[in-house]
Formats: structure tokens, C-alpha cells, sequence
């Protein structure tokens, strides 16, 4: 299995259960992070129904933790039965320690904008209640969640998932504390608006994670995904920051830790 991670390295968002509809060997992949002594990672959640296949994974890696969320592209006709109330106790769960992925998706158009905005209000809710970090998911959307975001405060904060790019949706996130997360799209060579924005964005404010499975990165586009190709976007975010490689390490370790409250 290719891969090159290093040790430390995190990955901030990731989906386990769409790396197994992909037939992406997960025990392969969690031997490989502990071979490495990787660090602390992320499962963003998609949809509620899988909860507990997702937490059984912990067991294969210690320094696994969970978000708990429903994304944006699911329309209402597709919420389960009392999904507001399944929500909010996967969020009391221990091991879950972010609320999302949540957010404004314009893209595709699976789900119209008022499921949409529906769904983000009751993450931000749940959120607040529980005093966890939100997940926020953006496309094609940018003006739109940032006029969103600029109305409300936040207990925990929250990060930008796979930053798409533009300085003043950044600068708004960063003015509201929220970390910003980047991607394996952050190394594309048409990705200059995101590789702009990493510029203003503080090394205390940087996350990193693959999306896995996809967003493979350069030079690996167009292959599945996983945690152990987080190793792109470290030497890329470095470079850029004109910082090392070990230094980027241990500030986002950090930032992780302080993001999840571990």
C-alpha cells in the first residue's frame, strides 16, 4: 500500500466508511498508521445509520477519534426517523468529539438550500449545547456561509474542512477563532486561490487532512484515497509556509489536540 506518512502526522478529516465502499483494506490502512506511529485522527460523519460499525474501528487505532454529523448533499426525503434526537445523542457519545460535517453544498443540488440550512442550524444548535467544535463543509457556497457564519458565535469554534480557497472567507473564519483545514487539493497545480489563502492563515490555525477517499493528492490525483497519503500535503503546506517539515508537524499535532479538546 502506498503511502508517505510519517510519524506524528495527523489527518483531520477522513470518511472509514467510504473507504470500505470502495474496497480501501482498512486493516491494511490502520496497520500502516500504527507502523508509522501516525497521530491523532479524524472520521468525519456523513450520514447517522453506520454509527456504530464506525466506532468499532477505535480498536484498531488508539489515537482514533469521531465526528458525528449529517452532510449537507442529504436531503430530508433521506433523514432518518428522529434524526434530531439520534444526532444529539451520537454527539454525547465520548469517543465523538466534533459536531459535522455540516454546511452549505450548491454543487451538486441533492438537497434543496432550506434542508440545507436546516440541517446546518441544528448542528450549530447540538453544537452549542454539547460545547463541541463544528465541521463545516463549503461548495459553491463560499458568500453564502461566510454571511452565515458572521451572524453567530461559537463555544467550541470550528474548522473550514477542505478550505476551497478565498481570502476573505478565511479571513472571517480566522476573526471568529475557527481552524482551517486543508486538503489534498492544497497541492493541485490550478489550487493557487487555496494555496493564496494559506498564506494569511497562522500556523496555530492549520489543520490537514486527505478526505480520503478522495482528493487524492498530486501526484497521486485520481487514485482512492487514505490517511497514509497525508505526507503530500505536509511537504506542500511547508513549503508554502516556508517552514520544515518537522516544525509543521508538531504545530499541527498541537492544533488537533486543541481543536478536539484531547
Amino acid at each position: 500500500m502506498e503511502s508517505n506518512i510519517q510519524k506524528n502526522m495527523t489527518d483531520s478529516h477522513f470518511h472509514i466508511m467510504e473507504m470500505k465502499r470502495k474496497d480501501i483494506d482498512l486493516q491494511a490502512v490502520f496497520k500502516l498508521l500504527n507502523d508509522n506511529e501516525a497521530g491523532t485522527l479524524l472520521d468525519a460523519g456523513v450520514v447517522l445509520e453506520n454509527f456504530e460499525e464506525r466506532l468499532s474501528w477505535k480498536e484498531s487505532y488508539g489515537d482514533l477519534y469521531f465526528a458525528a454529523g449529517i452532510h449537507p448533499n442529504i436531503p430530508s426525503s433521506e433523514w432518518p426517523e428522529k434524526y434530531a434526537e439520534t444526532l444529539e445523542k451520537q454527539i454525547a457519545h465520548p469517543l465523538v468529539k466534533a459536531v459535522g460535517e455540516t454546511g452549505l453544498d450548491f454543487f451538486r443540488e441533492y438537497s434543496s438550500p432550506e434542508d440545507q440550512y436546516t440541517l446546518l442550524e441544528l448542528h450549530y444548535e447540538l453544537a452549542q449545547k454539547a460545547d463541541k467544535p463544528l465541521i463545516f463543509h463549503i461548495r459553491n457556497a463560499e458568500s453564502e456561509m461566510e454571511k452565515w457564519i458572521k451572524t453567530k458565535e461559537f463555544k467550541s469554534g470550528a474548522v473550514l474542512h477542505c478550505f476551497p480557497g478565498g481570502l476573505s472567507l478565511a479571513h472571517t473564519a480566522l476573526e471568529k477563532g475557527h481552524y482551517i483545514s486543508f486538503a489534498g487539493n492544497v497541492t493541485f497545480k490550478n489550487a493557487q486561490e487555496i494555496r493564496d489563502a494559506l498564506k494569511v492563515v497562522p500556523l496555530d490555525r492549520i489543520l490537514l487532512e486527505t478526505d480520503a477517499p478522495y482528493l487524492s493528492p498530486h501526484p497521486k490525483r485520481g487514485r482512492d484515497n487514505h490517511p497514509g497519503m497525508i505526507g503530500y500535503s505536509y511537504e506542500c503546506v511547508a513549503e508554502e509556509k516556508g517552514i520544515s517539515l518537522e516544525q509543521l508537524i508538531d504545530q499541527v499535532g498541537k492544533n488537533i489536540i486543541n481543536f478536539l479538546k484531547l
